[in-house]
């Protein structure tokens, strides 16, 4: 497993003692390669777009050579990833598993996750926590069922707003609304306090989808719950709606 070097971490000598530290650690002596490596990670992130060496080298205000050197070892990582056609290199897929990481470890997200395992143990259904990134709509947490049908729904999946029940939370507490989601569907889902599809995601199977929120209102979370519709009924009133539902208030007022 190849360690991972956060950039906000002062690493010092087991024997300096905290006192010594203090928090000083502009005294510390890093490893400027990591510091410059990093440097230029920050610059592709920050551009918002795939870049090419030539441009991001010239944000760095470094050598083309130079440059290239660290984006192989940065690729050889993960951190960033190179398109084989236009040359250009964009974040790669190791930022994503460390924001699903740290994501995972939010006190929110940590209860959620709880309450989507105790309920896929108790429904015998798969549930899931999502949130909405940069990304969109992405599951962040799936806990599956000891026992009976699992739906496959890896960490990292996307959802659709318009038709899946975990993007339609988000999009019927969107601020401001979105033009081509109806209105009546929105009121609806608000009222209810659940979104749900009747296999229109996926023929067969249904989801049933409840909103999260911080201590100010505002969306944090959805938790899902997806299943087959001979055992998960699209009915906001069944068993399994009532229970997604107490679920998400208890997290909220956590």
């Amino acid at each position: 497993m190849r360690p991972t070097v956060f950039p906000h971490e002062s690493i010092s000598p087991a024997s300096t003692d905290a006192a010594d530290v203090g928090g000083r650690s502009g005294d510390i002596a890093g490893i400027q390669s990591v510091e410059v490596g990093l440097d230029l990670f920050h610059r592709l992130v920050d551009g918002g777009a795939p870049c090419g060496l030539s441009d991001l080298a010239r944000r760095a205000g470094m050598h083309r050579a130079k440059a290239y050197r660290y984006l192989v070892s940065l690729g050889r990582t993960g951190w960033v990833s190179q398109d084989a056609r236009t040359g250009q290199y964009d974040i790669g897929p190791a930022v994503r598993d460390l924001a699903l990481a740290w994501l995972s470890r939010q006190d929110p997200l940590q209860r959620a996750g709880e309450e989507a395992r105790a309920l896929a143990q108790m429904l015998g259904e798969t549930c899931f926590v999502a949130v909405r990134g940069q990304g969109g709509v992405t599951a962040v947490r799936v806990c599956q069922p000891g026992q009976g049908v699992s739906i496959g729904v890896a960490e990292g999946a996307l959802f659709d707003l318009e038709s899946s029940a975990t993007g339609r939370v988000f999009a019927a507490w969107q601020d401001p609304p979105m033009r081509r989601f109806p209105a009546d569907v929105r009121r609806g889902i608000q009222a209810r306090g659940l979104a749900m599809v009747e296999g229109e995601h996926v023929p067969g199977i249904n989801a049933l989808s409840v909103p999260v929120f911080d201590a100010q209102g505002q969306l944090l979370l959805a938790l899902t719950l997806v299943g087959p519709a001979a055992s998960l009924q699209a009915d906001p009133d069944s068993p399994a709606a009532e229970a997604l539902r107490a679920a998400g208030r208890r997290v909220s007022a956590a």
